[in-house]
């Protein structure tokens, strides 16, 4: 009842033009409403968004209380990776416009609507914000809190508001092993390309990864990639 009364309030060109109020108090768990969602996402509400503007690949978990904020800008979740509570991702912004009061900033005159990718096997700490022209390289890791206002590379590890890259996630030794166990051979990334990232980007960082874990916790974790349908590469010959 009270959806549909929050509904009747917008006519369709509202629900186009405007930050529709009406979206963000559903529970929006539905897969099918999303722009795409892959299978074995996992989403956990409440999510304050519009499934419209969000796409999720495979393997994607969104915890609860994530909310986009978006009038047509477009935010691109993709595999393995996984948003914490209470996250704000914000693919746009106002421009300052002469005669145009705050108060009526909802009509995006004059506005930027972009896409913000968060590529494979990123973790997103909780209500870490990311803004307008940002990007998130594979396996990065942003630390809880963190505001995000530009590109981030692959495989680092970012705080602060804004942010800064204060580690890297694993050595290149790791990456690599990491890699070649998680995506299939035309999708890892090579030694040189990681070895100039870590020369150009990582120079004198620390990592914070580790390669060790118990036959108790692998077996276990194996069970799950089974379980799923995570392809385990390493054991394909």
């Amino acid at each position: 009842m009270i959806k549909k009364f929050l509904k009747s309030l917008f006519t369709e060109e509202d629900k186009h033009r405007y930050y529709s109020p009406y979206i963000t108090f559903i529970r929006n768990t539905k897969k099918k409403k999303y722009q795409h969602c892959g299978k074995h996402t996992e989403l956990f509400g409440p999510l304050r968004l519009d499934p419209n503007f969000v796409e999720l690949e495979d393997y994607t978990r969104l915890q609860p209380n994530v909310e986009v904020i978006s009038a047509g800008g477009r935010v691109k979740v993709k595999k393995f990776t996984a948003i914490g509570s209470g996250c704000l991702i914000i693919p746009g912004s106002h421009i300052p416009t002469v005669g145009l009061p705050q108060y009526l900033s909802r009509t995006h005159i004059n506005d930027t609507e972009t896409t913000i990718v968060i590529n494979e096997d990123v973790w997103v700490g909780a209500r870490s914000i990311l803004l307008s022209h940002c990007s998130i390289g594979r396996g990065a890791v942003i630390a809880a809190g963190s505001t995000v206002t530009k590109i981030i590379p692959p495989y680092a590890v970012v705080a602060g508001a804004p942010c800064k890259i204060i580690a890297t996630r694993f050595t290149i030794e790791q990456i690599l092993a990491h890699e070649a166990i998680l995506y299939p051979p035309e999708e890892r990334f090579s030694r040189k390309y990681l070895e100039e990232l870590f020369e150009t980007n990582y120079k004198n960082l620390r990592s914070i990864g580790t390669d060790k874990i118990s036959s108790k916790d692998l077996l276990i974790l194996n069970q799950l990639k089974e379980e799923k349908g995570i392809i385990n590469y390493e054991t394909i010959k």
